[in-house]
């Protein structure tokens, strides 16, 4: 009797437990259908994994998800026992990780699991676009990109040139000025640009010595009254010069310069009786050019004889 009594108990327990199944956890539902799965962990640097279904022969199965950076899962539909193939994006930081959710149900809807996607950060990652620079002596900029999945500093920058940006988080741009060269030497720097993770990539900027010397005068040769009065000439070319008088009565109006100039000279009045000769120096490193200044006498009124008139 009291064997009878428990097989009846067993039987109501198993009518009890054979109802249907309200979505939690991993347990079978809805009598004999039922579906299971596992959350998944990606690998920092994969961009495949694999969902694992357990579910009832007669268990009809779809799956969703709304995460653009999960690009497909193949199958979206099955029945029963199966794996399914997760295609995702690399994750594109070096530090953080990244979750979705997907949605397993069966067809019906009774029956839905949700499947937690872990993606581990991705390894550092930091290339330029260039390894070096090349400048000439005048003034410039370029610029370099950043491909990043880092936060990334720059470090080795000269005092002869300016950044745009000293620090960056991932894709970036950095754009480098240059003050011009008076040297004649050829100058270099090595920017480098570190992850947080230690990574490195280094950028070399050279810049070419100041290697313009060529240049002309307008004319070599200038006229002017006995009157006090300014004369002028045109330096033409990219040189850098200098300039001097050999006579203090006519003065330039600058010593030095660089490229393309108009030169004043002043001139006193020529108290002597005859004319007189200055000659403008121009230098640049590798050439000399004259401009000679010839004064005219003074005009001594009552003749040429310098003959007193008679009392």
């Amino acid at each position: 009797m009291k064997k009878n009594i428990l097989y009846l108990l067993y039987a109501l327990l198993l009518v009890a437990c054979g109802g249907g199944d309200d979505g939690g956890g991993n347990a079978p539902s809805g009598g004999n259908e039922y579906l299971n799965v596992q959350d998944v962990d990606i690998p920092g640097g994969n961009t495949t994994a694999t969902l694992y279904i357990t579910a009832s022969q007669n268990c009809e199965w779809i799956i969703t998800w709304s995460e653009s950076w999960i690009r497909s899962i193949n199958p979206t539909k099955g029945r029963g026992s199966q794996n399914a193939t997760i295609s995702v994006t690399l994750n594109p930081s070096s530090t953080a990780t990244r979750t979705a959710v997907v949605k397993v149900s069966n067809v019906s809807g009774s029956i839905v699991r949700d499947v937690t996607i872990t993606q581990s950060p991705n390894a550092e990652a930091l290339d330029l676009s260039m390894s070096s620079m090349n400048f000439n002596y005048t003034t410039g900029s370029q610029d370099v990109t950043v491909t990043s999945n880092t936060h990334w500093t720059i470090s080795g920058k000269a005092s002869w040139m300016a950044l745009s940006t000293m620090e960056g988080d991932n894709n970036g741009s950095v754009t480098v000025t240059v003050e011009a060269n008076k040297s004649k030497t050829e100058r270099e720097a090595v920017l480098t640009f570190t992850g947080i993770g230690g990574i490195t990539k280094q950028l070399i900027v050279k810049q070419q010595g100041d290697t313009s010397t060529d240049f002309h005068v307008s004319t070599n040769e200038l006229t002017a009254s006995a009157l006090a009065e300014t004369v002028q000439f045109d330096i033409i070319g990219d040189a850098r010069w200098t300039l001097s008088s050999n006579q203090n009565w006519a003065t330039p109006n600058q010593q030095t310069g660089e490229g393309n100039a108009t030169i004043t000279i002043s001139l006193s009045d020529n108290t002597n009786e005859q004319e007189r000769e200055a000659v403008i120096t121009v230098r640049s490193d590798s050439k000399t050019e004259t401009v000679t200044i010839r004064q005219a006498a003074p005009v001594i009124p009552g003749g040429d004889d310098n003959t007193p008139p008679d009392v």
